[in-house]
């Protein structure tokens, strides 16, 4: 206590205190700002002039249905081996990356389902013959791309964009920010 006593280390302490303070409340208010926005990926109050969700992440669980009904279309054909089996690895991706809600790792994991279903078209276009289905292989198709198409032109990453601009790229917390160690909200991209 004998250095307190003293102005001028009372003054610093003070000082030491109110910053780590502003430091520690601009860490806890942006991070829930951050955490809100990106929650918006996942966000089913978003609905379509037609009635149907439009965030990001609804429109991607409704690929891992589509990829799940591709694979049962394509499931016994004699060429589909490694195409099925790249598939079912890449919906798999898709859905544990859902399940586990990084939106860097859900955007890799959608650019494989991408191409696993682009590879099974590939070969379909190309003269593969698809065994007997209840499923029809276009609607799937054009189910799948849609899904993909409203994804990837939400307006997530217009919120993020504007959040960035309004909020993290702002006078002083563009400052603070970095002091406490935020990091912007992630973009589907």
């Amino acid at each position: 206590m004998e250095f307190l006593k003293k102005r001028q280390n009372a003054i610093i302490v003070f000082i030491a205190a109110v910053v780590l303070f502003t430091l520690i409340g601009c860490h806890r208010s942006l991070t829930k700002a951050c955490d809100k926005i990106e929650a918006a990926f996942f966000d089913k109050s978003q609905l379509s002039a037609e009635g149907y969700y439009t965030c990001p992440g609804d429109q991607l669980e409704n690929c891992v249905k589509y990829a799940n009904r591709l694979l049962s279309v394509i499931n016994g054909a004699d060429w589909s081996g490694e195409a099925y089996d790249t598939l079912a690895l890449a919906r798999q991706a898709l859905a544990d990356a859902l399940d586990d809600g990084d939106i860097s790792d859900i955007y890799d994991a959608n650019q494989q389902l991408i191409a696993a279903v682009e590879a099974v078209e590939a070969l379909v276009d190309g003269g593969a013959v698809l065994p007997e289905s209840n499923d029809d292989y276009e609607t799937i198709l054009s189910d799948f791309y849609s899904a993909q198409s409203v994804a990837a032109n939400s307006a997530y990453n217009d919120y993020v964009d504007e959040f960035t601009d309004t909020t993290l790229r702002a006078f002083p917390t563009n400052i603070l920010r970095r002091l406490a160690f935020v990091s912007a909200p992630e973009k589907f991209e």
